[in-house]
């Protein structure tokens, strides 16, 4: 906080702490739990006190720039009602500022630690259902008060919670990113892989989803990319830090895996009948072999490219082409003028005629 004077300007340093605890609806046990978290606030912050400001500020931004070297980025639409990065960004950090970040809290003990980043390492079957990635109300509601940010990231929680990614939340901050960017996406990890679940249709604008953890020591990038030449979607894929070697294969898996690395490493987009995963990643080399025996599908093609007019929309604003809203608005004035003129050379020559000759005439 800023306070002014006349002569000068002081810098207020507020320090605040915030305790969590389950919901209750017993008045008596809500009463006991109110007396507990009064006890370790005060406790906390006495501890706080004796640490420079300057260090709680550093340890606090520090936080916040681990947690952001995982995220999400896609191609800006000017559709209307489009998800755009402002929102993501802003939902993103609704939810996180309600989640503790215990990896990153000097009073958690480190045997403590261990055991959650155990659950990052392991994140069971996140994310199980449908990307989140459609404008539903819920999910990307515009919040204007505290309650309405409670409320999204309650959602948020229970979204997570019931589509698999419950270990990932257990581990706080950390893991609440990995789900919600693992959502986006509709990736899904089981015992031996990592599927990318989004159905091709839905591949109409470039995506960017970066550093998936994947296993103990793995970072995987994933790059949607929309050609300009023919609107057909393609897949990138590269790891920026890996402990054993990955392999990778597009749906179906009928061509030979590709080793993954550092370098970008290209996938077509294809779409099988009926729908399975655009990608698996894995680092099993024999199951990766075995895939193409145990996906049972009637047809594996190359997805069709999106239609221009869908391109056009998320580009333009509108089905039609590039041309600029002032270009169709200036077209329409002058039809508009034109026919003005017309309605008025023909109301002179059928009215204001007729109405000379009777003049001249009399």
């Amino acid at each position: 906080m800023i306070a002014t004077t006349r002569c000068s300007t002081q810098t207020l340093i507020i320090l605040h702490v915030v305790e969590y605890m389950p919901y209750i609806t017993e008045d008596a046990e809500l009463q006991k739990q109110q007396q507990q978290m009064e006890k370790a606030v005060r406790a906390e912050i006495n501890a706080l006190l004796a640490v420079v400001p300057q260090t709680l500020h550093e340890e606090h931004v520090k936080a916040w720039k681990y947690l952001w070297q995982t995220g999400f980025s896609v191609s800006y639409s000017k559709a209307p009602k489009a998800l755009n990065g402002d929102k993501i960004n802003a939902t993103m950090y609704y939810v996180l500022s309600n989640s503790r970040s215990p990896l990153h809290e000097s009073l958690v003990p480190t045997e403590e630690k261990k055991k959650l980043d155990a659950f990052l390492v392991n994140p069971d079957r996140c994310y199980n259902g449908h990307h989140t990635l459609h404008t539903d109300i819920k999910l990307w509601s515009s919040c204007m008060n505290e309650a309405e940010i409670a409320n999204l990231a309650s959602v948020w929680f229970l979204t997570l919670e019931k589509q698999g990614c419950h270990q990932l939340l257990q581990a706080g901050a950390d893991g609440l990113m990995q789900a919600m960017v693992l959502s986006y996406g509709g990736f899904k990890f089981s015992n031996l892989d990592l599927t990318f679940c989004t159905h091709p249709k839905d591949l109409h604008r470039n995506y960017h989803f970066r550093r998936l953890l994947y296993g103990n020591g793995t970072h995987v990038n994933v790059t949607v990319e929309v050609r300009e030449e023919d609107n057909k979607a393609e897949i990138f894929v590269a790891l920026d830090r890996n402990d054993k070697t990955y392999w990778a294969c597009d749906a179906g898996c009928i061509d030979p895996p590709v080793e993954l690395g550092p370098t970008l490493k290209q996938f077509p987009v294809k779409l099988t009948d009926p729908v399975t995963a655009v990608l698996y990643i894995t680092a099993d080399r024999q199951h990766i072999d075995e895939l193409k025996q145990t996906i049972h599908v009637k047809e594996i093609a190359e997805a069709p490219a999106h239609e221009q007019h869908v391109i056009a929309l998320h580009k333009h604003g509108s089905h039609l082409s590039g041309l600029p809203t002032l270009f169709w608005m200036s077209i329409a004035i002058l039809i508009i003028i034109f026919h003005l003129f017309l309605f008025k050379l023909i109301y002179n020559e059928y009215c204001g005629k007729d109405n000379y000759r009777q003049r001249f005439y009399s």
